[in-house]
């Protein structure tokens, strides 16, 4: 038999099913739906590994390189003694089998195997995440770390009842108790006599950062921002630009942002006429802890300017980039990061329309709730920028509403997005055109009427009834007291 083939494995953690076939030249994967296709070659295996996991039976290919590995899942109980006479056949390697430690305990110790980080209870792994999937490390507390980990790239929505998708759940975070403390050692930086014992917590922290190379500027950076001031998520970042990503690098957070995970990008001034914010709407959102941020907000000062050159080549810039970007800028600091923000993410600045105040500004001091925040009225939306923006389209409005002293301005429905072609999901700012909205003055006193115009006549309050004028009902007489 020259080879042997298995059905309905998944490749790695994703959820694409296809087959997997043995040979004596390696092993090969092909998707069953599409063209995607895996191949290991027999030179290039050191050793093979099964496991037990959620979805029955795991093959694990340890690569000589880097210690990379290539895993497959989906195998049944009874495939183990098959996978294993070829891979000693085909090989000359043996098949190890690992047990996964099942005690149900929650605390033991870490460990990093290659690309993985394992956490060992009685030297059984109980599980491993891939540090290619953590995105950020936090320190949450003198003791505690936190993992945020970055969604998983080409995971659709599953189909559910009636034709409707549903959204597919994800480890997000994780937090990690770390107590104890840990010398440093001798070929460790100290800034100080104080500072050769640091927590167990800290050790951790910089060893995952390390590891996942979180913060760490790697490839070929086009330009790099520094000491930006962000409004949301508050702080002072360096903002390193990527052909398809941007790196947010601060004091205590790190966050690495998709170009294609930008959905709008808000250039807006502020109505002091010293600020203009940069607003760019994020999905899926940054997070820190708990926090979601859906937006950031960038704040730069109107007579700041910069003199920046791009690491792109003009014939780049011309075809890749069809001219939106140049490849020297000396403009104020808040034209040459949004217009880098416009080429490089491909999303259309939006800017205020023909809106001014009676101050001649675009924007007016409002407030959502006991929010301090600017509204402005764009062509086909409006935003209110506060520590967290919000975006509502005309075309979901139902009803405006005037009140006096009431700070209740907008009633809106719920709107319904659909997915228009050549368009954004969610009906942005292109997604529909302009709509009558009705308009109404809640109020009632004397001073609303001449507000409401001629046309509108308020009705006369009916006077309160006395006692026993009730026309069904005779009124009834009150007996006369005799004095003497």
């Amino acid at each position: 038999m020259s080879h042997i083939q298995f059905d309905n494995i998944y490749y790695g953690t994703g959820t694409t099913i296809g087959k997997i076939r043995f040979a004596s030249i390696g092993v090969a994967w092909k998707a069953a739906e599409d063209e995607q296709t895996i191949t290991v070659a027999a030179g290039d295996i050191k050793y093979l590994q099964w496991f037990r996991v959620a979805r029955n039976f795991q093959l694990r290919i340890i690569l000589k390189q880097d210690r990379k590995r290539e895993t497959f899942e989906g195998f049944l109980r009874e495939d183990h003694d098959k996978i294993a006479s070829v891979v000693k056949q085909y090989y000359n390697l043996i098949l190890e089998h690992k047990e996964i430690g099942v005690k149900g305990w929650n605390w033991g110790v870490t460990d990093v195997r290659g690309g993985d980080l394992a956490f060992l209870v009685s030297n059984k792994t109980i599980f491993e995440v891939p540090l290619s999937r953590i995105g950020n490390s936090n320190i949450a507390g003198k003791t505690e770390v936190s993992l945020e980990f970055t969604p998983q790239p080409g995971v659709v929505a599953a189909p559910g009842k009636k034709g409707k998708s549903v959204a597919i759940d994800e480890l997000v975070e994780m937090r990690l108790f770390v107590p104890g403390a840990r010398v440093r050692g001798s070929d460790e930086e100290a800034s100080g006599p104080e500072d050769d014992e640091t927590s167990a917590a800290q050790a951790f922290h910089d060893m995952i950062k390390e590891k996942a190379e979180i913060g760490q500027v790697t490839g070929q950076g086009i330009v790099t921002f520094s000491d930006i001031l962000v409004q949301t998520p508050r702080g002072r970042y360096d903002i390193d630009m990527f052909p398809t990503f941007l790196r947010l690098r601060g004091k205590t957070y790190d966050y690495k942002i998709l170009y294609s995970s930008i959905t709008r990008i808000f250039l807006l001034p502020k109505p002091d006429e010293i600020h203009v914010q940069l607003v760019i709407g994020l999905d899926p959102p940054i997070r820190q802890g708990q926090t979601r941020y859906p937006y950031l907000v960038l704040i730069f000062s109107r007579e700041e300017e910069l003199d920046i050159e791009l690491n792109l080549d003009q014939e780049t810039i011309d075809t890749k980039y069809e001219g939106k970007l140049q490849q020297r800028y000396d403009l104020p600091t808040y034209r040459v990061v949004s217009e880098v923000f416009r080429g490089l993410s491909g999303r259309k600045m939006i800017a205020p329309g023909n809106f001014a105040s009676r101050d001649n500004q675009h924007g007016i001091k409002a407030n959502m709730k006991a929010v301090l925040g600017e509204l402005y009225f764009l062509e086909k939306s409006l935003i209110f920028v506060a520590k967290q923006p919000t975006v509502i389209d005309y075309a979901d409005i139902h009803q405006v509403v005037f009140s006096r002293g009431d700070l209740d301005i907008i009633k809106t429905a719920t709107p319904k997005k659909k997915k228009k072609k050549g368009g954004e999901d969610g009906g942005g700012d292109d997604a529909a055109p302009k709509k009558k909205k009705k308009v109404k003055k809640d109020g009632g006193d004397a001073d609303m009427k001449d507000a409401e115009g001629e046309g509108s006549k308020s009705k006369p309050k009916a006077k309160a009834k006395p006692k026993g004028d009730d026309p069904e009902e005779p009124a009834k007489k009150k007996p006369k007291l005799a004095s003497n």
